[in-house]
C-alpha cells in the first residue's frame, strides 16, 4: 500500500476513501482509530492505495479537485 494523501479531518478522509472506492480504487484509511481520539497529535490520517492503483487514484483526485468530475449544465435533468 502507498500513502497518497494525509488529512487532518477524519470525515473528509472517509469521503475521499469512499470516492476512490466508488471508482474502483482499493483505498483504505490508515490511522483512523487513533486519529478519532487524537487528531492533531498524530499528524493526521493517511489514505493509502495499492501501488498499482496509485497513478489512477491521484488522477481521480486531481480531476475532482479541479472540478473536472463535476456535471455540466447539459448533464443535469
Amino acid at each position: 500500500m502507498k500513502t497518497i494523501k494525509r488529512m487532518h479531518n477524519l470525515q473528509e478522509a472517509k469521503i475521499i476513501v469512499g470516492f476512490l472506492n466508488a471508482h474502483g480504487i482499493d483505498a483504505e484509511l490508515m490511522d483512523g482509530a487513533i486519529n478519532s481520539v487524537l487528531p492533531v497529535v498524530t499528524g493526521g490520517v493517511r489514505i493509502a492505495v495499492p501501488v498499482a492503483q496509485e497513478a489512477e487514484a491521484l488522477t481521480l483526485l486531481a480531476n475532482a479537485e479541479s472540478g473536472a468530475a463535476a456535471l455540466d449544465d447539459g448533464d443535469q435533468e
